[in-house]
């Protein structure tokens, strides 16, 4: 990993783990944040290269820095409600487009074009049920990807391909499962996308969440067992509260405190009442394999987009202007 490409990381980590505590609840504008060097076991990396990434969070109004005072999370989203930092995304994605020649007022309409012209279907394979739960909502939900998949272990050993994998456009996998993915991949003669998972979310994001007391809803006593070996060394585990699903009494869940319902509880309960403020799932697919999935659906939506009309010319929007 190059120089620039670490200080990606640490920027994106840290964007990532303030928004998720904000969003939560676990952060307020106001509070103080970890100190550059307090982050450098964690980030293996020199602290001016993580004062860095604070000041570009900074810049973006996430965060306040205070010389020789500490590093502070800035004020709430101004009134328009945009989450906090977003506004130079919209700059750079505006500017990106202008630079190809696609005026602002058009963006919005060739952005639909190159998502929803097409109606794409993911096939999942991964280590766990949870999992596989887990990263088809996300493909659903961030990627507007229809999604289903199965266990990496339970695929039938003939070779047999299940229903759904079969209506697939693209086969989606972790490098665990890599080989795997390939074999179905090549059975269906559909794309292998092979993605990673964020890396900061057990030291990063749940470190946050369990500065405070954290109810989490397991399906079963095996996945309490994952779920509790998981975040043995990360502080404040001793604030995580396991329930397992008809075990439990979910009524002990004080009124208001954040919990955590797995995806397969999700699954078998979607209309789960609890006292508790559950929390939103976590994005677990990383940035760069985010980048990869979205290449994969533009590239998918120009090429049926040609096969209508050879020159895309004749697909620019012409928007009605004043006089």
């Amino acid at each position: 990993m190059t120089e620039q490409e670490r200080a990606t990381s640490i920027v994106e980590s840290l964007r990532g783990r303030i928004l998720r505590g904000l969003q939560v609840g676990t952060l307020h504008a106001g509070d103080r944040l970890p100190s550059a060097r307090e982050l450098v076991t964690e980030f293996h990396a020199d602290h001016r290269l993580i004062l860095a990434a604070y000041r570009q969070l900074s810049t973006e109004g996430l965060v306040h820095v205070r010389e020789r005072g500490g590093i502070y999370v800035a004020a709430a989203a101004d009134a328009l409600g945009f989450p906090l930092g977003t506004g130079e995304v919209f700059v750079d994605m505006l500017t990106d487009a202008f630079a190809h020649d696609i005026p602002g007022p058009d963006l919005h309409e060739w952005l639909r074009r190159t998502t929803e012209t097409l109606r794409l279907r993911a096939f999942v394979v991964a280590a766990t049920r949870e999992q596989v739960i887990g990263l088809a909502r996300e493909l659903r939900d961030d990627f507007g990807l229809n999604a289903d998949g199965v266990v990496a272990g339970e695929l039938p050993a003939d070779g047999t391909i299940p229903g759904a994998a079969r209506r697939a456009d693209v086969v989606i996998t972790t490098d665990a499962h890599a080989s795997i993915g390939e074999r179905v991949s090549a059975m269906l003669g559909r794309p292998l996308l092979t993605i990673d998972v964020h890396p900061d979310l057990v030291a990063g994001e749940w470190s946050l969440l369990l500065r405070k007391p954290l109810w989490a809803i397991v399906p079963n006593a095996d996945v309490a067992t994952a779920l509790r070996a998981t975040f043995e060394n990360v502080a404040g585990v001793e604030n995580l509260k396991i329930l397992v699903l008809g075990r439990d009494d979910l009524s002990s869940i004080p009124e208001g405190a954040p919990t955590y319902v797995t995806p397969v509880v999700r699954e078998q309960l979607p209309d789960l009442r609890i006292r508790g403020r559950v929390l939103p799932a976590a994005r677990t697919i990383a940035t760069d394999s985010g980048r990869t999935v979205f290449r994969f659906i533009v590239r998918a939506n120009i090429e049926a987009l040609r096969a209508v009309t050879p020159t895309l010319k004749d697909y620019s929007p012409k928007p009605a202007r004043g006089d």
